[in-house]
């Protein structure tokens, strides 16, 4: 059974003297699955978290930080603040100023839509028109963990190219048959194990699960990684909350899971016997700092928005007795990637929801908050069957009725209407009228040594010192969004898609008016490379130099493709798993 320890109100005898086989430094996407892949061999684990098992204000305060440049403009803060806050109870754009964290067990995850994709075989080479590309690892070696990655995301078959059609039985859309630089790409949903009717939840899933030899800490801030002569010795704790605690627990073997910000700034703020940051001898730890440049591309207009949404929508497939949701968009063609010497790039439409919509109605009815009774009752009535749905939800999060029997329901939904169900999934159950339909650019960054975290002058309330940020989209980027617009315009042109209208700035022409932000897909502080002058961690994601020291997660990623990184970061840490695995049992029989 998993041990669970709030740190803040805990006694230091209950973690214990003994040293751990393996400590996991955060309970994100990343530390979770190493655990799960590791526990139960009979290692002793332990796993620090930082933030509770529940959100709050007091940890979120944890995750600012500083700033310079254009991350400061009040353009790009306003477009982040528009993007990501619906998705989260705490985050704020002034907070985080840059990035996506969520300082809970569960970490991003807890905020996120569920949306996963593999990465094209392109990402991971060297391409001359992108700077500092390359991975030691090719798409071949990491295919087998991508597809154990998929069975703990509880997808369907990895299928992200025009390959869906044939394999969902249904034929390719003509329009997107016509066109000469872009093609189908599709990324999937992961749906909980426990909840029918949300996205899966690590933190709450991995808490209904049991795990044995395995300790989770909470509350428990990690200040230092300590080294001797013969490596990693262990790691130093603060309480998150109070700071009034402390504790050093003792392992031979650390890994940093704790997020590509907060993975950097522990590595600079830990000290190596020479009194450098860890790990830092060539000044790489921090540098080449990703995410996905994003901007909303324009609009589809309002008598278009039927077509637009079922093009580019939602589209199911069905195996093995199972249900599973595909999300259409459309990305570069790898020839025009060289050709047009552009990042990998891709398009996704993003749906309003609007408040004229008869679920709204039906609660400001229920709540006796309506200001339009009448109106708002004859929203209900002319919907009938949206409103029914409200009863389906109900039945489904019972958990009176047997799980197998609601995943079967819901897989059956997905099938009759897998739009209306995404739709759905993300609101909650509270509407599905669409108010508007946009297109989303989400780019992929070259990685640029100039674009990373160091250390701020400026502490936390446990006196640590504040990450500072340093990323610039740059002219590059914003060429290329201009370029990739100019691509999607001849394209949908070709197809025959009328009514989509470009923004303004895409517009006019004028690069300097696009504000490109972050998609909270921070990657690249920690990169991947065989040459310790270029990278921080070597193939295994092992800090160079430095045994028992390893890194999980997107920032060690050399570059980052467009997809969402979720799946990936996945397989890495599946990967590092299975090379821990007979490492730590042959350290722990040495040490008996």
């Amino acid at each position: 059974m998993t041990d669970y320890i709030d740190f803040e109100i805990d006694t230091e005898s209950r973690i214990g003297h003994e040293p751990f086989d393996l400590i996991v430094v955060g309970g994100g996407a990343a530390g979770l699955t190493i655990v799960r892949e590791l526990s139960g061999l009979g290692l002793k684990i332990l796993l620090l978290e930082s933030g509770g098992l529940q959100e709050s204000s007091s940890h979120e305060a944890l995750n600012r930080v500083e700033v310079q440049g254009s991350l400061n403009d009040a353009n790009i803060r306003q477009a982040r603040q528009q993007f990501h806050a619906h998705q989260l109870k705490f985050w704020s754009a002034e907070t985080q100023k840059f990035g996506v964290r969520c300082r809970v067990l569960g970490g991003s995850t807890t905020g996120w839509a569920g949306k996963v994709a593999p990465f094209d075989a392109v990402d991971f080479i060297q391409r001359d028109w992108i700077p500092n590309s390359g991975w030691p690892i090719d798409s071949a070696a990491i295919a087998p963990y991508i597809d154990r990655a998929a069975e703990r995301l509880d997808l369907g078959p990895i299928i992200h190219d025009r390959a869906f059609w044939s394999a969902a039985k249904l034929k390719e859309p003509t329009e997107v048959s016509r066109m000469q630089h872009l093609t189908s790409f599709f990324w999937q949903f992961s749906r909980s194990r426990h909840d029918t009717m949300d996205v899966m939840r690590f933190g709450p899933d991995f808490r209904q699960e049991t795990h044995h030899d395995v300790t989770v800490v909470f509350n428990a801030t990690v200040v230092m990684v300590k080294v001797d002569a013969d490596g990693i010795t262990g790691v130093e704790i603060i309480s998150s909350l109070s700071g009034s605690r402390r504790s050093t627990v003792e392992s031979a073997h650390v890994v940093l899971a704790a997020g590509a910000i907060e993975n950097a700034r522990l590595l600079l703020m830990s000290k190596d016997l020479a009194g450098g940051a860890l790990g830092n001898a060539h000044d790489v730890v921090g540098r080449y700092l990703t995410d996905h440049p994003c901007i909303l591309l324009g609009a589809v207009s309002p008598k278009n928005h039927a077509h637009a949404a079922t093009l580019l929508g939602f589209f199911p497939l069905h195996k093995n007795y199972r249900a599973f949701i595909y999300s259409h968009g459309l990305a570069l063609r790898q020839e025009v990637q060289k050709g047009e010497r552009l990042p990998n790039m891709a398009v996704f439409a993003n749906m309003h929801i609007s408040d004229d919509d008869p679920m709204l109605a039906l609660k400001r009815l229920v709540k006796k908050q309506s200001k339009a009774p009448m109106s708002d009752m004859l929203l209900v009535v002319k919907s009938s069957g949206l409103v029914l749905s409200f009863v389906g939800r109900r039945i489904l999060g019972s958990q009176k009725v047997p799980y197998r029997l609601r995943r079967l329901i819901a897989d059956a939904a997905v099938l009759l209407n897998a739009n209306f169900v995404a739709r759905d999934y993300a609101t909650k159950g509270t509407a599905r009228k669409i108010e508007a339909l946009t297109l989303n650019l989400i780019c992929e960054q070259p990685p640029l040594p100039d674009n990373r975290i160091t250390l701020s002058e400026r502490r936390d309330r446990l006196g640590l010192p504040l990450a500072h940020i340093t990323w610039e989209a740059g002219d590059y980027m914003k060429q290329a969004v201009q370029t990739f617009s100019e691509l999607l315009k001849q394209d949908l042109s070709a197809a025959g898609i009328r009514g989509f209208e470009f923004s303004p700035e895409i517009a006019g022409g004028d690069i300097a008016k696009i504000v490109l932000h972050d998609m909270a897909h921070t990657a690249g502080t920690t990169r991947m490379g065989l040459n310790p002058a270029t990278s921080v961690v070597d193939d295994t994601c092992q800090v160079h130099g430095i045994r028992g020291l390893y890194v999980a997660g997107a920032s060690v990623f050399p570059t980052s493709g467009h997809a969402n990184p979720t799946m990936v970061l996945m397989a890495l840490a599946i990967r590092l798993a299975d090379h821990l695995k007979s490492r730590l049992a042959a350290h722990r029989a040495a040490r008996n």
